[in-house]
């Protein structure tokens, strides 16, 4: 039994509590070039489904507003966190954790900053979110000029605002500078659902904390590969995708292991 297989019979164990928390884009979406579009890959709604039907956790953890993951993931049973934690959405509504407030003015600051640096340089796409702000060069003609650009225009916005970087493929990140991060988020809803076992698949550096924490509780890293993967994110221990299309055939074979209990 390989590892995919053997992690497949473990996560569908009666007499363990289990759960699996992925993010969404480089996960179950593929990376494409204009952020606003992304969406499930085909047949992905329905394996989640089927998963919140037969795991304790199912849950989305993702760096995108909580807002973005609830119109694109309308399930039942299914959690849903953005903002790398920041944020949860809870009975059909947004709820922001403590010290997320009082942060926001900063970050239409930072916004303004950005807009004003960035607004007009071709390829360069500056994203407003609920509680931060993004700059994606993706679409630059030249990606290596574009990033020097992006890289002194949101550290001097950091520097003015306080708000923290966080880096991504071919974007940065303004967010508050809050102890919570993916990590932090994750140990929070093992704690919650008493898990005995938590698979978490991500693809980007944002996503090392809670790979880090999957494995501090026993657990199990899903590290899913595409054309822009950090080293750091490469060499992390776990079973590892070439694309989110081969990850979300793997979740479809785990929502359709017949129950042991049955």
């Amino acid at each position: 039994m390989d590892e995919r297989d053997s992690l497949i019979a473990a996560l569908s164990d009666p007499d363990r509590r289990t759960g699996i928390v992925m993010d969404f884009d480089g996960v179950l979406s593929p990376i494409i070039d204009d952020p606003s579009a992304s969406a499930l890959l085909p047949g992905a709604a329905v394996t989640l489904e089927r998963l919140a039907a037969r795991l304790d956790l199912v849950a989305l953890l993702s760096g995108r507003p909580v807002a973005f993951l609830a119109e694109r993931i309308p399930l039942p049973g299914v959690v849903l966190l953005g903002s790398y934690g920041l944020e949860r959405h809870h009975d059909g509504s947004t709820v922001t954790g403590p010290g997320v407030q009082e942060w926001l003015p900063r970050v239409a600051t930072a916004r303004d900053l950005l807009t004003e640096a960035l607004g007009a340089v071709p390829g360069i796409h500056i994203e407003a979110k609920s509680v931060a702000v993004a700059v994606h060069w993706r679409n630059a003609l030249d990606r290596e000029a574009a990033a020097l650009l992006v890289d002194d225009a949101v550290a001097r916005a950091a520097e003015r605002t306080g708000l923290a970087p966080e880096p991504g493929k071919l974007v940065q990140e303004l967010r508050p500078p809050l102890p919570v991060n993916k990590g932090t988020a994750l140990r929070q809803l093992i704690a919650e659902q008493r898990l005995d076992l938590v698979a978490y698949a991500g693809d980007d550096r944002g996503d090392l904390p809670a790979f880090a924490a999957a494995r501090e509780a026993g657990g199990a890293s899903l590290v899913v590969h595409g054309h822009e993967t950090a080293p750091e994110v490469a060499a992390v221990p776990g079973v590892h995708f070439e694309n989110p299309g081969e990850f979300v055939v793997w979740l479809d074979e785990l929502s359709r292991t017949p129950d042991p209990a049955l």
